[in-house]
């Protein structure tokens, strides 16, 4: 597909199921709190819908009432949607408030799981978003969707399976931050969408006799992206598809990888509030006081210049590799090496975790938390930052590390094989450790020779000059939307 024509004045419509500050689970809500900021400041008019949980703080966000509500008929009911309104850095923001439906203690399901009625929350607010554009009479030229939990709304738009109003024409695009999670559900859940018969199928949301939503945007918006090049070719192959590759390769012409962006304003060694004291690129000072307070805060033992410091951050789960960093572990304590593990998820990974830690006093800290901003003084104060993951459709991560001088040390997949070019002592270049077979080995090579590099001042020097330089800006991403926008509304 071209990308042409101009954005400039474009009506966007940005629907997602969360977005920083406001509400934040993940990556997901990094993007969608960031990318709207950034197509603003590209001349476009956007406006974010969001649902209003109850972990929504109104009075933080100064969020109000919007005097309005909508009536959304959905599972052959009619349910009333109250809107509020906020401004996030200027832009528009709406919630769609309803007790019944996001009332309630988690946001998609209880302790990180999924509520059953979560085809009906969501359908809910696809059908809210549709109203709230003719409430509002706001005929956006885009509509662009987020996750499972918006794939409906290309689907009902696209069909006309209802009225779509202002909405009427509007070109609808689908991101995928995740694959893994479709938003699989029993096959009696498809009434509720109210889409039309043929949808119920093999070529639309029937999946392994369970419906999946996210595939209901899949096989109908006009254009889909992932958030990293590598990983939209990822997804079409049966290694990275999760089922729905064959989905994903059928669509390759309409589907695109634009790489997630860093809000470099909240993530940035000159200016980041959450330090002991911040540093430059060329005054790197402060790196070291960082480094102190992240061993103390994690109980380990203080660092001589030539002992460098390893961690983590992120979720303890299957898909970040944390497994093998585990299993590694040992081996790498071997070396001058002090170890920090900041995460919470799988409760075997944690147990394990604890236990390495009561096994290697001093040297492993293990803290099981969301903590945002021990989480900055951990990218901060490390040498090396581990990113293992077995799939990673973007990751922020190792982007943030870049930014603070802290070497990536990932596997080569999805947006870590983007963002993180090995190094290499000849040349100078390079920003990074990498690492392809998923095994403890391979990863405990790829520290050492991060390690090797760490004892030769000169080369680590160009190396953390190379990573600080990288530019992995909103704006970049942003101007890659504006043109598929611009060439989706001109075709």
């Amino acid at each position: 597909m071209a990308l042409s024509g101009s954005p400039h004045g474009l009506k966007v419509l940005f629907v997602s199921p969360e977005a920083a500050p406001l509400v934040k689970t993940g990556g997901l809500g990094d993007v969608s709190g960031s990318l709207p900021l950034a197509l603003r400041g590209l001349g476009m008019e956007v406006r974010l819908v969001l649902p209003l949980y109850r972990q929504v703080n109104l009075k933080a966000h100064g969020i109000k009432p919007a005097g309005l509500s909508l009536s959304v008929p959905v599972g052959g009911r009619l349910w009333t949607a109250q809107v509020f309104t906020a401004s996030l850095k200027g832009c528009q923001v709406y919630l769609l408030a309803n007790e019944e439906l996001f009332g309630r203690e988690g946001i998609y399901g209880p302790n990180g799981g999924d509520y059953a009625d979560n085809p009906l929350r969501f359908t809910f607010f696809c059908r809210g978003a549709i109203e709230l554009a003719r409430a509002l009479d706001w005929p956006a030229q885009v509509v662009h969707a987020h996750d499972w939990q918006t794939a409906l709304l290309p689907a009902l738009l696209e069909t006309k399976a209802c009225d779509p109003g202002p909405l009427s024409g509007a070109a609808t695009v689908l991101t995928i931050h995740n694959l893994a999670y479709q938003g699989i559900y029993e096959r009696e859940a498809f009434a509720v969408t109210g889409l039309p018969h043929w949808l119920n199928s093999p070529m639309g949301l029937e999946f392994w006799g369970n419906i999946s939503l996210l595939k209901a945007g899949l096989v109908t918006a006009r254009a889909l992206t992932t958030v990293s090049p590598t990983y939209a070719e990822e997804v079409t192959t049966p290694e990275g598809g999760h089922g729905l590759e064959g989905v994903l390769a059928q669509r390759h012409e309409s589907l695109h990888g634009i790489l997630n962006g860093a809000d470099y304003a909240d993530w940035s060694p000159e200016t980041d509030r959450f330090l002991p004291e911040v540093y430059s690129r060329g005054d790197m000072k402060g790196k070291l006081v960082c480094r102190d307070k992240l061993l103390a805060a994690f109980g380990l033992e203080k660092a001589g210049k030539r002992t460098s410091v390893l961690s983590f951050v992120g979720r303890l789960v299957y898909q970040k590799g944390v497994d093998i960093i585990i299993k590694a572990a040992p081996r790498l304590l071997l070396d001058d090496l002090r170890l920090c593990i900041l995460g919470t998820g799988d409760p075997e990974q944690e147990a394990m975790l604890q236990d390495l830690a009561r096994a290697h006093p001093g040297r492993l800290g293990v803290r099981l938390a969301f903590d945002d901003e021990l989480a900055h003084l951990l990218t901060a104060g490390s040498d090396l930052l581990a990113m293992p993951s077995r799939y990673e459709p973007c990751g922020l991560n190792q982007i943030y590390a870049l930014r603070y001088g802290t070497a990536p040390v990932v596997r080569e997949v999805g947006g870590l094989k983007d963002t993180v070019q090995p190094f290499d002592p000849m040349s100078g270049q390079g920003t990074g450790f990498t690492f392809q077979p998923f095994h403890e080995r391979d990863l405990t090579c790829a520290v050492r020779e991060a390690l090797w590099t760490r004892q030769r001042p000169n080369l680590w020097h160009g190396l953390t000059a190379n990573a600080m330089s990288q530019d992995f800006s909103w704006q970049r991403s942003a101007r890659a939307y504006a043109g598929l926008y611009a060439g989706l509304v001109s075709s």
